[in-house]
This record gives C-alpha cells, sequence and structure tokens, in this order.
C-alpha cells in the first residue's frame, strides 16, 4: 500500500508550533518564510506578506510530473501531498494574479519551465513569490523543510527628506519592461524584445511624507529605466529626473529620495538600492549546538546517547525520564507529531532539588514514551526547539530520537497498538488468532480474571522460540449470552519474569446449543429468524431444553403447542439468511414471503454464508453420516438403520419418533407434525439429534404435501446441489437424497465449525 505523507507549508517558521501540532508522525513541515525586505527606517508594506493562494509543481529528472493545484489553505498554512522525497519542487504564490499564466504542460522540460515568462501590460508587477525545494536533499527523518518565498517583483519607496514643506504631484516611470522571467536566472536579465511602457503615479493627494511601496516592478535589466517627478517644496515647484540602476533585482527595495537639507540648498533626487532579502530564512547567529548532558540525565534501562550527546535511543518499552539538554538559550520545545512519544518542560516542583550551578546553561524535560508493541519497527524522528526571545525557529535546533521497534513479531489477526494495547474483536472467533515470535530470552503466557473461564490456550514446543495463541470453546457453555470475554498475554523476560509487557484480548462470548453425533458436534435447534445473528438465536446460555433440564427429544414432547411453534416454523430461500415464519394464509398453511423468483441454491452457497461466527451448515458427507443407509429409512417408525459408510467403525443409528398436534397457526389447528431422534449405541453420554420442521414450499400450495406437512428439505452445504429430503407420505416416510431447486425452501441446522482448541 503506497504511504501519502503530508507537506504542510507555513507563511512563517514561527508558524511551526500549530503545524506539527497539526500533522501526523510520518508527516513533512515545509516551512516557507517569505523573505524579509529590509529599508533603512524599517516601513513595511502590509502588503508585502500577502499570499492568497499557493501552487506547486514537481519536475523530476527533468521532467514535469505532476502539479498540486487547489490546495487547503487555513489561516497561513497550505497543504500538499506528495508521492516520494525526489525532485524539484517549484512553489509559486499568487499565481492567480498572472492572467495570463499557464501550468506547465505534460512533458515540459525543468529548462524550458525555468524561462517561463510573465506579462505586466501597465508595467506595474503583480505580487507574486517563488521558491524551489529539492526533495532529494531531505530524508524521511527530516520533518521540517525550509524554503524561502522570494519576491519576483523589487519594491520601491518614496522618500521626502526635506528641511521646509514638500508635495510630490506626480512620479512617472520611463520605459519600464513588461515582461520579466517568473524564476531567477544565473543573473539579472530581461526577455529579449519586451514591450516597454511609462507608469505615472498621480495620487488624489500629493505625496507629503515617505511612503513605502508606491510602486512594484519586475525584475529587468533595463539601461533606460528613469523615474522623474513633479514637486513643490515651500511653494516652488520643481521637475527632476534620475536614471534608475540599470539592473532591477527582484526581492529588493529601492527608495527614490527627494531632498534638500537647507534652505537655498540645491533640490536633489537620488535612488538608493537599499537591501537584498536574500535567497534563504534568516538563521541565528548562535555557535551552540544542542546537545544531552549524559551526566545529569538519568537514563532508563536499555536507553543511551550516542553521536556526542545528539542522539537518544529508546527502547521498545516505556519510558518516563529526565533528559537534560545543553543550550546557553532558555529552549521551548514543539510538540512532537509522533502519538507515542511525548516531551514536556520539567515543572517547578521537581526542580526544587536542583542547585542553580548544575543547571547552569542547562534546560531539563521529561520525556515519556509508550510501549511498542510487536511488529512496530524503529522509528526515527527529530525533536525541535525554539530559543526563547528570538523570533523565528530553526531546523538545525533539534535532538534526534530513535524509539526501537519491538523484538518481538507476530503473524495473524492481532494488533495491539499503542493506546489501549488490546484487541477487541468484537464478535465471536476462536482458532488461531496469531503466532507470535520472541526473542530467545523472553516467554509468553495467558492469564485471566479470577471468574473467567481459559478460553486462550498458548501453544509452544520445547526449544522453539514461536508460541501460538488459540481462541477455544466450551460446549453449550451456559456463560456464552454474549457477554464480553477478556484474557491478557504477557511476554516476558524468562529468566526473572521482568520487563513485563501485557496486551488484552477481548471477544463476545456467544454460543448455540449442542450435541455430539459421528464426529460432528450438531446444533440442536434449527435456526429461526436471521439466521446470521446470534441475538436471533437460541443460545446456549438459554436453552430451554437444558433449563428444564432435559433433553431437546424430551423437552419438544413437554411443551406447549405454542413453544413447539415457535421452534417448529422456520425455513429458509436464497442468501438473505432472514427466517421464514410458517403462517395461514387464506385457509392454507404457507411461508411467509415465498417467491418462486429465487435463484440462489442454499446448498450452493459457502458453509458459513447463512450461519452466525463459528459456525456452518454440515456438509453432504456429514449429514451421509446420519442418512446414507444400507436400506430404506423410514422415519415415521421408531427402529434402526446401518450406514452404508461407517464412521471410524461406528454404523449404527437409532430413531425415535413422536408427534405434536394442536398447533395453532393463525385461524388454523394442524396436527400429525413428526419430531425424531437420532442416536449412537456408542455415544451413550451425549443426548439424541432430533430432527423437526415444516416441510418445504415450492409453489403457492403451501407446505401440506400429501396430507401432511413433513417433507422436510434439509439445507446441506454441496457445491453440486445435492441434499437430502424427507420423501412420502406419513404412511411411507422416508429419506432420500435430492437437492431440489433454488427456489424450494428448506431448514436450516448448523453444525459447530472445526476448533482446535475445546476447553
Amino acid at each position: 500500500m503506497l504511504f501519502i505523507p503530508a507537506f504542510l507549508i507555513c507563511l512563517s517558521c514561527d508558524d511551526q508550533f500549530a503545524a506539527e501540532s497539526h500533522l501526523g508522525s510520518t508527516d513533512r513541515i515545509i516551512c516557507a518564510e517569505i523573505s524579509p525586505l529590509f529599508s533603512e527606517n524599517q516601513v513595511d508594506d502590509a502588503n508585502d506578506n500577502r499570499i492568497d493562494d499557493i501552487q506547486a509543481y514537481l519536475f523530476d529528472e527533468g521532467v514535469f510530473v505532476k502539479a498540486y493545484n487547489g490546495v487547503k489553505r487555513t489561516e497561513r498554512k497550505y497543504e500538499f501531498q506528495f508521492e516520494a522525497l525526489s525532485g524539484n519542487l517549484y512553489i509559486v504564490a499568487n499565481v492567480s494574479l498572472l492572467p495570463d499564466f499557464q501550468s506547465p504542460a505534460p512533458g515540459l522540460s525543468e529548462s524550458q519551465w525555468q524561462e517561463t515568462l510573465i506579462h505586466a501590460a501597465s508595467g506595474t508587477a503583480e505580487s507574486v513569490y517563488t521558491g524551489v525545494i529539492s526533495l532529494s536533499d531531505y530524508t524521511a527523518s527530516d520533518h521540517i523543510i525550509p524554503v524561502s518565498l522570494k519576491r519576483v517583483a523589487a519594491r520601491f519607496d518614496l522618500r521626502i527628506a526635506v528641511a521646509g514643506s514638500a508635495e510630490v504631484k506626480n512620479i512617472t516611470f520611463k520605459q519600464v519592461l513588461t515582461e520579466a522571467y517568473l524564476f531567477p536566472q544565473s543573473e539579472v536579465v530581461s526577455p529579449e524584445n519586451s514591450p516597454a511602457t511609462d507608469i505615472v503615479l498621480a495620487p488624489e493627494q500629493p505625496y507629503t511624507g515617505s511612503e513605502s511601496g508606491i510602486l512594484y516592478l519586475y525584475e529587468q535589466q533595463n539601461p533606460g529605466l528613469k523615474v522623474a517627478l513633479n514637486a513643490s517644496i515651500d511653494g516652488k515647484e520643481y521637475s527632476l529626473e534620475t536614471d534608475l540602476p540599470k539592473k532591477i533585482s527582484r526581492n529588493t527595495v529601492y527608495s527614490i529620495t527627494l531632498r534638500k537639507d537647507v534652505i537655498d540648498a540645491d533640490v536633489q533626487l537620488t535612488v538608493e538600492e537599499w537591501k537584498d532579502g536574500g535567497d534563504t530564512t534568516l538563521k541565528p547567529g548562535i555557535d551552540d549546538r544542542l546537545t544531552i548532558d549524559s551526566t545529569l540525565t538519568q537514563l532508563p534501562p536499555y536507553a543511551t546517547i550516542v553521536q556526542e550527546g545528539t542522539r537518544l535511543i529508546l527502547p521498545h518499552l516505556a519510558t518516563d525520564f529526565i533528559v537534560a539538554i545543553k543550550s546557553d538559550s532558555e529552549l521551548e520545545v514543539f510538540p512532537v507529531a509522533d502519538p507515542s512519544l511525548s516531551i514536556e518542560p520539567v515543572s517547578p516542583t521537581e526542580l526544587k532539588n536542583k542547585t542553580a550551578t548544575s543547571l547552569a546553561r542547562i534546560n531539563l524535560f521529561r520525556i515519556r514514551k509508550k510501549l511498542y508493541s510487536p511488529n512496530m519497527r524503529t522509528v526515527d524522528l527529530k525533536v525541535y526547539f525554539h530559543r526563547k526571545g528570538l523570533n523565528n525557529s530553526y531546523p538545525e535546533d533539534h535532538i534526534q530520537v530513535s524509539m526501537t521497534g519491538n523484538p518481538t513479531t507476530s503473524e495473524g489477526i492481532l494488533n495491539f497498538g499503542i493506546d489501549t494495547y488490546t484487541h477487541d474483536f468484537n464478535r465471536y472467533i476462536d482458532n488461531e488468532f496469531g503466532v507470535f515470535t520472541l526473542p530467545a530470552e523472553k516467554e509468553m503466557l495467558v492469564e485471566f480474571a479470577e471468574e473467567e473461564d481459559p478460553w486462550i490456550r498458548i501453544d509452544n514446543e520445547s526449544g522453539s522460540n514461536t508460541w501460538r495463541v488459540l481462541g477455544g470453546w466450551r460446549p453449550n457453555d451456559p456463560t456464552a449470552n454474549g457477554r464480553r470475554q477478556s484474557a491478557t498475554l504477557v511476554i516476558r523476560n524468562k529468566a526473572d519474569h521482568s520487563d513485563r509487557e501485557e496486551y488484552t484480548v477481548i471477544r463476545r462470548n456467544y454460543g448455540l446449543p449442542v450435541t455430539f453425533l459421528h464426529g460432528v458436534w450438531w446444533c440442536k435447534y434449527n435456526a429461526i429468524k436471521n439466521s446470521k445473528s446470534f441475538d436471533d438465536q437460541i443460545l446456549s446460555s438459554a436453552d430451554p431444553a437444558a433449563q428444564a433440564n432435559k433433553t431437546l427429544f424430551q423437552y419438544l414432547t413437554d411443551c406447549t403447542p405454542d413453544e413447539y411453534y415457535k421452534l417448529w416454523g422456520w425455513a429458509y430461500q436464497g442468501n438473505s439468511g432472514q427466517g421464514m415464519q410458517v403462517i395461514e394464509k387464506d385457509s392454507v398453511i404457507v411461508l411467509e414471503r415465498f417467491t418462486r423468483d429465487e435463484k440462489v441454491h442454499i446448498n450452493k452457497l459457502p458453509p458459513t454464508t447463512l450461519s452466525p461466527d463459528g459456525y456452518e451448515l454440515p456438509s453432504m458427507e456429514e449429514f451421509n453420516r446420519l442418512f446414507d443407509a444400507t436400506d430404506y429409512i423410514w422415519m415415521m417408525y421408531n427402529g434402526t438403520h446401518i450406514l452404508r459408510n461407517p464412521w471410524n467403525g461406528h454404523s449404527t443409528v437409532k430413531r425415535q419418533q413422536l408427534r405434536k398436534n394442536g398447533i395453532q397457526v393463525g385461524a388454523m389447528t394442524i396436527s400429525n407434525l413428526i419430531y425424531i431422534a437420532l442416536s449412537s449405541p456408542d455415544f451413550p453420554e451425549h443426548e439424541p439429534l432430533v430432527w423437526y420442521g415444516p416441510a418445504a414450499q415450492w409453489n403457492d400450495t403451501g407446505i401440506l404435501h400429501s396430507g401432511h406437512y413433513n417433507n422436510i428439505l434439509f439445507g446441506v452445504y454441496s457445491p453440486t446441489g445435492e441434499g437430502w429430503y424427507m420423501n412420502g407420505g406419513m404412511g411411507n416416510l422416508y429419506m432420500t437424497k435430492n437437492g431440489a431447486s433454488s427456489h424450494d425452501t428448506r431448514i436450516l441446522r448448523f453444525k459447530k465449525s472445526d476448533v482446535e482448541y475445546i476447553y
């Protein structure tokens, strides 16, 4: 599966704090800071930092790969998603201000892209910013990637330095080139044959003082560029003109100064380049590198400090300790994106036993790391700090932390994470949950609460470092009512039982009443209502026969007709699992919602399609262990029959049948409903398997056939569509192999799926 990290662009490195709290543990922060513009009087134009949109364009191996358009903007943050850390990423801000701008076309070379032109018909530049990142310079452990967004334009300020009063009525910039390169070239250069124009600034009210950002021009190489102005100084009119620099550089402030220092002095018009904003974000003028003081740090077991104090290696076990970091500055820590690690400043209470001398140039932080569960791998990250008192934060102010992966690995369906260390199936499940491979010095065991059954077993071959975790099943469990069943898996050192890791496994404990016959744990009751739902079935915790201390055959004999009807009157079509109840319709006994249009044959479905978890339809071979006899099986009589193919040497099946009468169905009363107990003389400890249920329906005449309601069609797992059917009249009711058609209704009697561990 491809993982796509998120890149978050912040318009200031001061926003790193909020950005890191927004991201996940593998996300990256592109810290895009607008290069500052400086002027002598530190007057800044608020529009300089306004960004309304950001686009990014990825080139790899010299060819355009992908455009990242319409990125999400939240205040000053812009989020991109990338598939890889390779290639060059070109960032263009406020591209919407360029009406003739076009994104790179498929196949465009990077060199062609670098020569992209932008146009300003009026000559006035737009507030567009560009930056480029070489993604291959960074690794997966770099969480902050700095980039400078540099203005494509230069800014012109007006300064009035006059001894007296002055008004500048208009300013004209002459021969301004209207085309420029979007990205910086190797030197300041303009496109050949770029058109030129004059720009006239005529404010409604004359300029009477210094003004920042009176005009923005694109970078240009232009020997003919001039500026002229008309001004009034102490009531006297002046017209002045001077050359502008031949090279107007992007991201640079130029100041046009009208100067008249004293009375009778000459009036001067000068142009001065103040400062280039630069190509990178500002760096602190601080030489000390953040390192961990090993003498003041009390490391937990298995933790180490390496690489001259710049890297901390933590074990997979949970840790909680105080780390001492050397720095001349007071440090503030950024939140760590990885949820398994937290770093917080030490509270004043924890500092009270420290002396002032011992804490000189020391910052103390509490590190808490959660236990890494099996299969969690080593994670390397950088923890970033901010030097209090500085406006910006810097990527080099960090320590590296390696959180060692758990040496135990596992295969299977158990996953414990780092929060609750719990795997809750929230359903019934059994058999193999997982196979764990432990280091040679470790062992694994399972623990239960005082009242809990030992429903999990751990198997380990002597001398092996693999441990199998098995979920078990208890036949006819009186507590299997859907309750939450819990167990604790423990991994620890063999020698002294130290370094204990605990993981919780939870399932819903459901069970259906069963009896054993010829190698199969048959369910005692037919499915009713929603056959897939435990909550609709007769559970072993609420088995009416067991609660009456009777076998099911005895219970059906003694129960009321209404109780019998509730168990007896259900059959199924198709793959929905929604039971069809026997009802009376126009004086005919039918199954509700019966349709002749059903195309799905129950017997051909996978055996677990219609059953609750842990149960399934018995196969044709398993039904043959009951009915595939050497002669006719006359179901209307008591007796025995001999199997054609004995199961493990057991061939005799004993039959006992009775009838139930007086069953009220709507306005009709039906009788002579047969129920038949099958048992083996070789397994007297198990109660008989009892068959009952309504006859099949295959047309609109209902379930009455040959004058009775006992022609039962059995749901049988058979990919070829085979099955068993109770055929004939009440004088010749016999078993025959017949899978019938897909629209014929049939009863569902499940079996317990094979389970390795029975407790």
